[in-house]
């Protein structure tokens, strides 16, 4: 998977367009035989530079998939520049492939743990939408941390559990961060 986003950015920015599957080296065949959602995450130096997910499958595989998010990523996250070819080298890479969604009822946002499972939140009005991944952040440790963060991304004073719909999102972790 890690390869598949290192090959979409080299793609993408030497070439100004979206690589197709057979313009890259994919090895692992449930890539192309499957489809599943899932977040890409691109760090530098250390702190969160770009993100693009979603929740629901759009396109027909997982390399597709890791593509159009990789691509969201690095070109249209507004809260950061795009990312330039002489910033590559030292990119880290993380991918949450979704394994479980689901709605959480009444209350049951207390039993997260924050450490392994992660929270969409969106506004029943479908005004603002939040994402909180599991691990994300070493000071993210229990609920009550986890409401904090919240409050900050929905930007008020008490996150009322009421005014939004709530996902419980387990994933498995891909990454680079160990690689050289």
């Amino acid at each position: 998977m890690i390869s598949v986003a290192e090959q979409t950015i080299d793609f993408y920015l030497k070439n100004f367009k979206t690589p197709q599957i057979e313009d890259l080296n994919i090895t692992d065949n449930s890539l192309i035989e499957w489809n599943w959602s899932l977040f890409v995450t691109i760090y530098k130096s250390g702190e969160i530079r770009w993100a693009s997910w979603n929740i629901k499958e759009i396109k027909n595989t997982i390399a597709e998939e890791i593509i159009e998010n990789t691509i969201q990523a690095i070109s249209k996250d507004s809260r950061f520049k795009p990312v330039k070819l002489n910033e590559t080298k030292d990119l880290k890479i993380r991918i949450d492939f979704i394994k479980k969604r689901t709605i959480l009822q009444d209350k049951e946002i207390l039993e997260i743990d924050p450490t392994k499972q992660w929270v969409l939140a969106i506004k029943k009005d479908y005004s603002k939408m939040a994402v909180i991944l599991a691990n994300i952040n070493p000071s993210l440790l229990v609920w009550e941390d986890l409401l904090t963060i919240l409050e900050e991304k929905f930007n008020t004073k008490w996150f009322k559990e009421e005014d939004y719909i709530l996902y419980k999102i387990e994933t498995q972790v891909y990454d680079n961060f160990d690689i050289k």
